[in-house]
C-alpha cells in the first residue's frame, strides 16, 4: 500500500512537471512586493513540547513601499524572552538579499524524545529546561529570473544553558546551579527552483530545494556529519483557481567521522549525586543509547511539527534517514484583491482558503529499514493569504495518539 501511494504521486509529479515544461510558466505577479501591510495581536500560545503562555506579535511588511520586512515578538510564560527579525534587505535590487534574525529567551523547555526511530512512546522523553538562550545569524540569497533560481546561505551562531532535565511526569532528573553554556555554530548551503506561477501562492508549476547542512562537533566525543535534504513539490490546478499540492522529502545524515560510542564514558558525563539515583540511572540509560545512535549514524530532519506530520510534535520521530510524502488540496473559496484595515491588521487580502491534507513518513538509522513503520497525519485547515506575503495558517491534525493544532505563518512545504 505504502509503495503503491508513493509510485502515484511520484507518477503525478512526473507528469505534471513534463506538461509545465511544455505548457510553460510564467509568474501571475511580480515576485517582489511593495503592498504595505501589519500585524499587531496578543499571541496566547499552546504548543505540545514548549509549553504555555502569552505573547505579542508584531508584523510590518514592506515597510513605507520598499521590501524590508520587520517582526517584532514578545513572549512571556513557560517561554520567554523576544524575536527580532528583519527580512528581505536589497543588497543589490532584486538580486542580492539579506535577513537578519536575533533571538533571546531567559526561560524555556523543550521535549527530548529518548527513543529514535518510529517506535518511541508519547511519553518516552525527557523535559530540557533552557536558560539565558540566545541565536544570532541570517541568511544571504541570489535570486534570478524572478526568484526561479535562488542560492542560498544560511548561518546562525547558537548559545544556551541546560539548567535541568525533567522526566515526562516533571520529576527532577538532574539541576545544574551554574550550568556551562554551550555555543555552537549552523551552517546551511542550499539552491532552490520555483518553476511555479508565484513564489508566495504557487498554484501551478513544480518546486525542487536541496540544501547542505553543516553540524560541525562540539567536542572532540560528538560525531561530525552533515545532512542532505531534498524537496520536490508540485502544484496541480484544480477547478477554478484551487490547487492540488504533492510533496516529496528525503533527508540524509552522512557521518564523517563518529562520537563516542562508548556507554560506560558517556555516563561519566552524568551526575547522579543531587536526585534519585534510581530515577537518573533509567534516564542516564535511556539517553546514552540515544547518544550511541546519534554519535554513529548523526541525525537527519525529524518528522512531526508544523510541516511534516503535523498530529506529533516538533522532532517527534528522529534518525539517520528520513523519508515524507504529502498531499494537500487548497480550496480557494475567493480569489481577490481587496484592501482592509481593521485595528491590529492592515493588508490586502488576495484569498480565503480551505486546505485537506495526507501525509506519511518515516525514520531509521539505516536506510534499508526505512517504511518498516511509519506514522500518517490526516487533517483540515484555513487560510488567509495576503498580497504583502502573510499566509495565515490554522491546521488540525490527526494521527494515532489524537489531534494537534497549528497556528503558523507561511505554507508548509514553503519555498525556504
Amino acid at each position: 500500500m505504502i509503495k503503491t501511494v508513493r509510485g502515484t504521486c511520484l507518477v503525478l509529479l512526473l507528469t505534471f512537471y513534463i506538461t509545465s515544461e511544455l505548457a510553460g510558466i510564467e509568474r501571475r505577479r511580480s515576485q517582489f512586493q511593495n503592498e504595505f501591510g501589519y500585524i499587531v495581536t496578543p499571541l496566547p500560545f499552546i504548543v505540545p513540547g514548549v509549553g504555555t503562555g502569552i505573547g505579542l506579535l508584531g508584523g510590518l511588511n514592506n515597510i513605507y513601499e520598499s521590501p524590508v520586512d520587520l517582526y517584532l515578538v514578545l513572549i512571556g510564560g513557560d517561554v520567554e524572552g523576544g524575536i527580532i527579525a528583519v527580512t528581505d534587505i536589497h543588497l543589490v535590487p532584486e538580486t542580492l538579499l539579506l535577513d537578519l534574525t536575533t533571538v533571546e529567551f531567559s526561560k524555556g523547555q523543550q521535549n527530548r524524545y529518548l527513543v529514535r526511530g518510529m517506535d518511541s512512546e508519547p511519553d518516552d522523553f525527557n523535559i530540557v529546561e533552557l536558560s539565558d538562550s540566545r541565536l544570532r545569524g541570517g541568511r544571504m540569497i541570489l535570486t534570478f529570473w524572478e526568484r526561479m533560481l535562488e542560492f542560498y546561505a544560511i548561518s546562525y551562531l547558537i548559545n544556551f544553558k541546560i539548567s535541568a532535565v525533567r522526566d515526562d511526569e516533571g520529576e527532577l532528573v538532574s539541576e545544574v546551579d551554574d550550568p556551562d553554556t554551550t555555543e555552537f555554530q549552523t551552517t546551511t548551503y542550499g539552491t532552490l527552483i520555483d518553476y511555479t506561477d508565484d513564489r508566495t501562492d504557487p498554484k501551478k508549476g513544480v518546486r525542487l530545494l536541496v540544501e547542505r547542512s553543516d553540524s560541525p562537533p562540539s567536542d572532540e566525543d560528538s560525531v561530525d556529519y552533515y545532512t542532505m535534504n531534498y524537496s520536490f513539490t508540485g502544484y496541480i490546478p484544480m477547478l477554478s483557481y484551487s490547487t492540488l499540492a504533492l510533496n516529496a522529502f528525503r533527508s540524509d545524515a552522512v557521518v564523517a567521522r563518529k562520537g563516542q560510542t562508548d556507554p560506560e564514558k558517556l555516563k561519566s558525563d552524568f551526575g547522579c549525586d543531587e536526585v534519585s539515583v534510581s530515577l537518573c540511572e533509567k534516564s542516564v540509560q535511556e539517553v546514552i543509547q540515544s547518544q550511541v545512535e546519534q554519535n554513529t549514524y548523526g541525525t537527519a530532519s525529524s518528522l512531526g511539527g508544523r510541516s511534516r506530520l503535523r498530529s506529533y510534535v516538533e522532532g517527534r520521530f528522529s534518525a539517520a534517514h528520513t523519508e515524507f510524502y504529502g498531499a494537500e488540496f487548497r480550496w480557494n473559496l475567493t480569489d481577490e484583491n481587496t484592501p482592509f484595515d481593521i485595528w491590529i491588521m492592515r493588508d490586502l487580502r488576495t484569498g480565503i482558503q480551505l486546505a485537506f491534507f495526507h501525509e506519511i513518513g518515516s525514520v531509521a538509522d539505516q536506510r534499508k529499514d526505512l517504511w518498516k513503520s511509519s506514522k500518517s497525519s490526516t487533517g483540515i485547515g484555513a487560510r488567509l493569504v495576503t498580497g504583502s506575503g502573510f499566509i495565515y495558517r490554522f491546521d488540525v491534525a490527526y494521527g494515532d495518539e489524537g489531534p494537534v493544532t497549528t497556528l503558523f505563518i507561511d505554507y508548509p512545504w514553503g519555498a525556504l
